[in-house]
């Protein structure tokens, strides 16, 4: 299990300022002692190539380059080229031309020496007899969703494990203890997060992931004492729509993110609109712990201008419907990354993955 720690440390942690190691030798002898040797550096850059997507850094009369094929293996897609010059990397040195003072560096070449060791390690503990949890860390990627209704829903999170390429999803439902309603917004691109290795899945066109959990890592927010201290049957709470459903909707209350309130619509006597996104005052009339229960009644909305929106967007809606509309191609949902598109989608393989259905 150190091997998964150190290499995770290696290639997920930040840049680290080895210069003074190396100020007796000389600027560029740093560079060429490192090509010697083999040495891994940690690095950052400053300047992405419109062109080429190659990541550059100047350090003194020094130029550093990245081809944008050396960061994960072949060419990304140049839409996200702040993407990839906001990350750090952990490079090997690939080459050195003297007389332009250019120095080439490669995070793939680092990947590719260590993906084997991670790989080995990880299966030894999955076959291994005595079941030990498997904790590694993980670079998030890209939000996976799939459209529902002609709605968009985030069906999980693609992860680089421990940093040297190796594909991990979490399914929403393994994301944490409680209902997940949307990643977006709760987790990025660079995210690095602690996650549980629970399998390895092979997949139909010779490419594979592990199957990774976050929930069994958290504490459960139905056991927190900020729940048990702080909220009681009848206190008054602002609580914001998450979403809606026919005969409730579901919210939550600052300071509870992690749980999801229960909320009935409001009363003929309180009678105005539930808008997803909206803050409403409400009371809490029920809360169970051992049930994993909190419900509540609002009576007053906070914000005036989104309940006149709210109104209007039925008749505008109904406007737009009468008018011709231009054929639109599909939108892209894929927005955080672009390293798991030979990937198929993990929900059509669902079996290999344990307690792998969304809540």
């Amino acid at each position: 299990m150190n091997t998964l720690q150190n290499i995770s440390d290696l290639f997920l942690g930040k840049p680290v300022n080895k210069s003074s190691e190396y100020e007796k030798a000389g600027h560029i002898h740093k560079y060429e002692q490192a090509y010697q040797s083999g040495e891994y550096m940690m690095m950052s850059f400053t300047r992405v190539d419109s062109v080429t997507g190659d990541l550059s850094l100047v350090e003194e009369d020094i130029t550093v380059v990245m081809p944008s094929d050396q960061i994960s293996g072949k060419a990304y897609d140049l839409r996200f080229r702040a993407q990839k010059l906001e990350d750090v990397y952990c490079v090997k040195v690939i080459g050195i031309d003297a007389a332009k003072k250019c120095v080439y560096v490669s995070h793939q070449a680092a990947r590719l020496e260590k993906r084997p060791e991670i790989e080995e390690e990880l299966q030894k503990c999955l076959i291994s007899k005595v079941k030990t949890p498997i904790v590694v860390k993980g670079k998030v990627l890209k939000i996976q969703t799939k459209m529902v209704q002609g709605e968009p829903v985030d069906t999980g999170v693609w992860l680089d494990l421990c940093g040297v390429g190796i594909p991990g999803f979490i399914y929403v439902g393994n994301w944490k203890m409680t209902f997940t309603e949307a990643l977006r917004g709760k987790v990025s691109y660079g995210d690095i997060v602690d996650v549980l290795v629970i399998d390895r899945v092979e997949q139909n066109n010779g490419m594979f992931y592990y199957a990774c959990s976050r929930k069994e890592l958290a504490q459960d927010p139905w056991e927190s004492r900020e729940l048990n201290e702080k909220y009681h049957k009848g206190d008054i709470v602002k609580i914001k729509c998450l979403s809606k459903r026919d005969n409730h909707w579901f919210g939550e209350i600052n300071g509870l993110e992690d749980i999801q309130v229960f909320v009935e619509y409001p009363s003929q006597r309180h009678n105005f609109p539930i808008v997803p996104g909206m803050d409403y005052m409400g009371t809490i009339y029920y809360i169970n712990p051992k049930e994993r229960s909190l419900k509540a009644r609002v009576f007053q909305a906070l914000s005036l201008e989104q309940i006149i929106e709210a109104d209007e967007k039925p008749a505008e809606e109904e406007q737009a419907a009468e008018e011709p509309q231009e054929e639109m191609e599909p939108e892209d949902t894929n927005d955080i990354g672009d390293e798991t598109e030979d990937l198929e989608d993990p929900e059509k393989d669902t079996d290999n993955i344990d307690d792998a259905e969304e809540e």
